[in-house]
Formats: C-alpha cells, structure tokens, sequence
C-alpha cells in the first residue's frame, strides 16, 4: 500500500511530529521524450528518517544519480548527499547539503578537488535543484500543495542562489510550477502522491510518468553501452558566402520523436525560438536585404511565428539570450515566408543558407512536413 507522500511532507514541513511508515515504500518514474524515447528513470525509498533513491539520465550522455535525503527530529531536512557519474563506474562528483538555521552549506567534490559555500535561504529548506531529479519535485510540491495559498513559491536550490518557483494550485489534485526562462510544469496527482508531471511545455519537453517499478541500474547499463546519443537538440550552423557577405545562422536542431509539431509542441499563433535551447543567431557581416527588409549588417536573433495558413520570420535587435527570452520590443523587423508543404517529412529541424549567385541567396527552414522560405540579396 503507497503512504500519501503528501501526509508525509506536510506533517514534516509545518513541524508536527516525524512521520515514519510501517515499512519502506518505493516509488519510481519514468520520464519520455516524444513517443520513441525514454530519457529518464528513477525509483527512491523512503523509510523512517531516510529517503534514499537512484536516477539514470540517457542524454547528452548516460549518468547515474543516487541520492539520500536525511530528516531530523522535526522532521525538517537536515541533509541532502548526493552523487553522480557514468554506469557502473564511481561516481566523478558529489555532493552535500547541510542545513541549519537560515542557510544551507554546500561541499562539491569532483575528483581530488572540493569546494565550500554557504547560500541564505531565509529559514527554508530548498531541494537542489535537478529537472529530472522527479522525487525532490515530489517532494516540494506536495510541500506547497499542503499549503493554505493556491497561489504561491517554493524556493529550489540552484548553485549559489534560490530559485523561486512559482505554484499554481489547480484543484484538489493538479498544480502548475516552474519559472519564466524554463516554462510551466503541469502536475497531477493521484493515490496520495505525484502522478505524472507534463513537462512539454518547458525547454525540455517530456512527460513523467509514475510506474510501479523500473530497474534503474539495468536501464543505465543498456544506455552507458551504447554509443553516447549527445545533446537532445544538437547545436549547429548553417553558412554561406553569397557575393561579398558571409551569413551565418546558429541555431539548436530538436527532431520530432514521434511528435505533432506544427500545432502541436510548436503552438499556432505564439512566438517559436526557430529551434531549441538558446536564441537562434543570424550573423551577418555585410547589409542584407531579406524578403524586401534592409537588415545591416550586424548579429540578431531569429524567431517564427508561424499559424496554420502563414508563417512570419522575426529578425529582433537582441541576442546572446535563452531561447525563452523573447522581447518582441526589440523587434527588428517581421518577414513573410514562403511556405510550402514537403513530399518526405524531415524528423530534425533543418535550416539551410544557399548561394544563389549574383549576390543572391536563400534561407530554408524545414521540420516534419512543412518548409518556410525566404529569398535575400547583398548590399
């Protein structure tokens, strides 16, 4: 029988007396990308004053968590150690969290070196902050569900400072987390606890789903024995020299996984980032003149907007930023594409620049079915 971690972690934070189970319950996960892969696993334990678990990620490459979290008499966490390396190997880095009063003092090894500092939490007791770490949300959101406010924020511990994540309570059994530069998390809970957490709308789009058991160490031999996959959405370029300018477009490359695209993770109506992770560039080094737009010379960011019936390119003044850190008041002009619809589906977004001679050129951009283009010329 699964103990509502919700009874728990509310008993434990409003500081009534720790609760203890009658024997261990062990919950898992598993987190997937799309319909064709699984990109996480993770199963903990909690017992008496312990909670102790184990994680496998499968990308940029396969790594390994285990993780214990230590109660006090209160039933406030005193203690958070945690580990992490490739399967099956020791662990390169770990660390521990030590909280006591107002802070929390954090000591980082990796390999022969280890580093000390303290971070202000202001009397909270904030879980380090690990996105595909699905207990330690549990954990904090079941915290924030016991709460009086249905709208509210919990703070998660990110390298030297507290992140503050906003709470939205969405009934007795729903809640919505997350924070601007990382989107919106939609969690649902069912039997006591954390039932799935839908992440499709944040920068690492999948779903978390509770299972009742996964072999976590299985999992991350079969991973660490393949080829290492790299990053999700690889980052790349597309360049060229037409007449006297040099073009160039950088941008991250996300593949459909068996996912709607158009209309689906990449909405009607709303700005895209053109890609994935941080802000698509465009870098030029001569004027340029882009489906009749003058664009100097210079570095921009580029986004799409694309509907069902039109897609509009956005050139914007700023760049260098995270691909959630669209200001369309640094817009810099707004471009009609060419759209066409193609006879093969593309599975990883693809942009290309061409040399069309004559100082002319184009820029194509192609994901699952559809194709938006736009001609240029130098000046």
């Amino acid at each position: 029988m699964r103990v509502p971690i919700r009874t728990i972690w509310g008993l434990l934070l409003i500081g009534a007396a720790a609760a203890c189970t009658e024997k261990p319950v062990t919950t898992s996960f598993v987190a997937t990308l799309g319909t064709t892969d699984t990109v996480a696993v993770e199963s903990y334990t909690r017992s008496g004053d312990r909670l102790t678990g184990v994680s496998a990620a499968a990308f940029p490459r396969a790594t390994t968590r285990a993780y214990e979290i230590s109660f006090g008499p209160n039933g406030e966490v005193e203690h958070v150690h945690l580990t992490s390396g490739p399967p099956g190997a020791e662990p390169t880095t770990s660390a521990d969290f030590t909280y006591t009063g107002d802070s929390v003092t954090v000591d980082v090894r990796r390999d022969t070196t280890t580093q000390r500092f303290a971070v202000a939490t202001d009397g909270s007791r904030p879980l380090p902050f690990f996105e595909d770490l699905f207990a330690f949300w549990e954990l904090s959101l079941e915290h924030a569900m016991e709460g009086p406010a249905d709208s509210t924020t919990f703070g998660a511990l990110a390298g030297r400072t507290v992140q503050p994540i906003a709470f939205q309570r969405r009934g007795p059994s729903a809640a919505d987390f997350g924070f601007p530069e990382w989107g919106t998390i939609h969690a649902r809970l069912a039997g006591g606890g954390l039932d799935t957490l839908d992440m499709t709308a944040t920068t690492s789009k999948y779903l978390v789903t509770r299972v009742p058991a996964v072999d976590v160490q299985q999992t991350a031999a079969a991973w660490g024995s393949r080829p290492q996959p790299g990053a999700l959405s690889p980052r790349d370029t597309a360049a060229a020299d037409v007449g006297a300018a040099h073009v160039a477009i950088d941008y991250g490359r996300p593949a459909m996984r068996g996912r709607e695209v158009f209309g689906g993770i990449v909405p009607w109506g709303e700005v895209w980032r053109l890609g994935a992770n941080a802000a698509t560039q465009l870098i030029t080094d001569r004027d340029l003149v882009i489906g009749g737009t003058p664009v100097p010379a210079g570095t921009y960011s580029l986004w799409l907007e694309p509907t069902a019936s039109a897609w509009t390119l956005i050139v914007n003044a700023q760049h260098g930023q995270w691909g959630t850190q669209y200001d369309a008041s640094q817009d810099f002009a707004r471009i009609p594409l060419t759209v066409t619809t193609l006879a093969e589906p593309v599975e990883r977004f693809t942009i290309t620049v061409t040399d069309d001679g004559g100082g002319r050129g184009t820029i194509e951009m192609a994901w699952e079915n559809t194709k938006g283009t736009v001609s240029f010329t130098t000046r």
